[in-house]
């Protein structure tokens, strides 16, 4: 009988990972793509492709709890599917697309009813409100459906299916604009029916896992409630240091200063996170209701290992050649802006870098059902906030503060792992 070599991929961590981040970037071209196209000279008016992004930024608004909720029904669905009770994974499933069957309803209700004072502070049509949120209603249940393919570990759906929503309105959003109106309502309707293409392929994919239909089991998803309540607090905190950058920005430089720190930091966000899927995989390999097995002791260092290795290689690129992204983004810098364009570049991938592997360690302890070490990614969140406010001179404070609160997410959590190993 032969050993088990120490490099072979028994838990499809490295195969699954590579999947999901192939899939992921596809996705993000798409989205570029997306941009490109209905931003571009032959695309939306200016005043349209702003309506465009503010609408956008409400659907995207929702997307932190709803990840919340994708982890819980991937924790729960992992952990029945483990415990060999695979017949109690499609009730809880069901049950929760009865409650999002009444919060969906609920939201188009509302914008229908109040269309005519939402229209008003975004200065858009009424039929452009109702539209959005029907949108963002069909979008709540797509994390529905990447919870239970997460939890069973059907990870090429789970790398290609999403996808189906970028393509789709790459291509409708061309089309409609292109040869049908040049309106902010017609790209919606693009991005409408790309979450409906999702939405399809994944009722496939749920039909293909076999669930049974009925449970043995007695009670309700009480624990689903609670977990989802612990996750949304601990990715509150998370959102806080991932995202109030460019905001933070705004409030204390002029806006010249203000597009150059965003730039950087969207680079920042696009090279750093690329191993994000690696803490989606991650998730369901490690489920427990609070135990720290071998097996999951051995996939976290290979998660990190891996992870790890991606950051280093894609932050190097960033520190040594910042040009070369920034490039590929946005074109040549201006050449006055040269200098400070390169050192925004570096200090906000170096600040970034440390939450990227926090990401995978929260995932990792949510997997575990294990908050306590987690809660405190709020009040690093809110230390962050103060420390922009006493330190704001230049906008390098900022990444510095950012990185110094980014740092302490990572070593708390790691902490709190190491020290719940040591002690069984």
């Amino acid at each position: 009988m032969k050993a088990a070599l120490p490099w072979r991929d028994e838990s499809g961590l490295v195969r699954h990972g590579s999947l999901m981040m192939v899939g992921t970037a596809f996705g993000a071209l798409c989205n570029v793509g997306f941009h490109m196209v209905v931003g571009g000279r032959r695309g939306l008016p200016n005043a349209e492709y702003g309506s465009l992004v503010a609408m956008l930024g409400i659907i995207l608004a929702a997307s932190t709890p709803m990840l919340a909720l994708q982890n819980t029904l991937a924790h729960f669905a992992s952990n029945l599917a483990r415990e060999g009770r695979r017949d109690g994974i499609l009730p809880l499933f069901l049950h929760w697309t009865r409650v999002f069957g009444a919060i969906s309803a609920a939201l188009v209700a509302a914008a229908w009813a109040f269309r005519a004072p939402l229209a008003g502070i975004w200065s858009v049509s009424p039929s452009l409100i109702v539209l959005t949120f029907a949108v963002l209603a069909a979008s709540l249940w797509m994390s529905l459906f990447y919870g239970l393919l997460q939890g069973m570990q059907s990870f090429a759906w789970l790398a290609w299916a999403p996808q189906a929503w970028g393509a789709t309105r790459l291509v409708l959003g061309a089309v409609f604009t292109f040869f049908l109106s040049a309106t902010a309502f017609a790209a919606v309707a693009a991005q409408g029916l790309g979450v409906l293409a999702v939405l399809v392929l994944c009722l496939w994919a749920v039909a293909g896992l076999g669930l049974p239909r009925h449970s043995s089991a007695a009670g309700g998803p009480r624990e689903t409630y609670r977990y989802l309540g612990s996750s949304l607090v601990c990715l509150a905190g998370y959102a806080m240091l991932m995202n109030l950058d460019t905001a933070l920005a705004k409030h204390y430089f002029d806006a010249e200063t203000t597009g150059l720190f965003a730039k950087a930091a969207t680079i920042a966000r696009t090279a750093v996170f690329l191993p994000v899927p690696v803490a989606v995989v991650l998730f369901p390999k490690v489920t427990s209701a609070g135990e720290l097995t071998e097996d999951s002791w051995r996939l976290l260092g290979r998660a990190m290992g891996f992870a790890g290795l991606l950051i280093a290689a894609v932050a190097g690129i960033c520190v040594f050649f910042p040009q070369l992204p920034w490039t590929i983004l946005y074109g040549a810098w201006p050449p006055e802006a040269a200098a400070s364009a390169a050192a925004l570049t570096r200090a906000m991938v170096l600040a970034m870098a440390p939450l990227a592997l926090a990401y995978l360690l929260l995932n990792f302890e949510m997997a575990q059902r294990r908050f306590f070490w987690c809660y405190g990614l709020v009040p690093c969140g809110l230390a962050y906030v103060a420390g922009v406010a006493r330190f704001h001179a230049h906008p390098l404070q900022v990444a510095m503060v950012l990185g110094t609160l980014n740092l302490a997410a990572a070593v708390l959590l790691a902490a709190g792992i190491v020290s719940r190993r040591r002690h069984g």
